[in-house]
């Protein structure tokens, strides 16, 4: 199993229904710093977000659902090509 990424997601869905964005990328980095420090992690593991509004969450819904979308189709796709590929190959 690979190694597990130490790095601080984009986003986050919470209990409530609510996405938070990750603010982490418009602070000081030196501010995230300091937060990790003080709270003994590295910084990539800080999560400080900013709560969506309602119409920004409804965009961020549908791009993920677009974009998981698009996963499964990219995977589908590939698999029938290599079924396809399996398919066409002489019987020895």
């Amino acid at each position: 199993m690979p190694k597990k990424r130490t790095h601080s997601a984009p986003l986050a869905l919470a209990l409530d229904g609510s996405v938070l964005l990750n603010a982490n990328a418009r602070l000081d980095p030196a501010l995230v710093a300091t937060v990790a420090k003080a709270l003994s992690v590295a910084p990539g593991e800080v999560f400080i977000a900013t709560r969506l509004s309602t119409q920004e969450r409804a965009q961020t819904l549908t791009r993920i659902d677009d974009a998981a979308a698009e996963a499964a189709a990219r995977i589908h796709g590939s698999g029938a090509t290599r079924a396809a590929q399996v398919k066409r190959r002489p019987a020895r």
